[in-house]
């Protein structure tokens, strides 16, 4: 389990969680979004949006979470 922060050039940026296809492309789960006011999402519907500023808690292998990692703070 990780906190990756989301960074305003990142990709995901300004997407739903469907439509970022985390789930499909990393194989990671996100079970919870710190939003940048501190408002804790947890259990995120597919239609949360990712913004810069956030910090998204996803579980799953290391590579994997790694690798979002890159792309949410590129």
């Amino acid at each position: 389990m990780e906190k990756l922060p989301v960074k305003s050039d990142s990709g995901l940026a300004n997407l739903t969680l469907k439509d970022s296809d985390i789930r499909q492309h990393y194989n990671l789960i996100v079970i919870a979004i710190e939003k940048a006011t501190g408002e804790m999402l947890f259990n995120p519907s597919f239609e949360a949006l990712i913004t810069a500023g956030d910090i998204l808690i996803a579980v799953g292998e290391e590579p994997n979470l790694h690798a979002l990692a890159k792309d949410l703070s590129p």
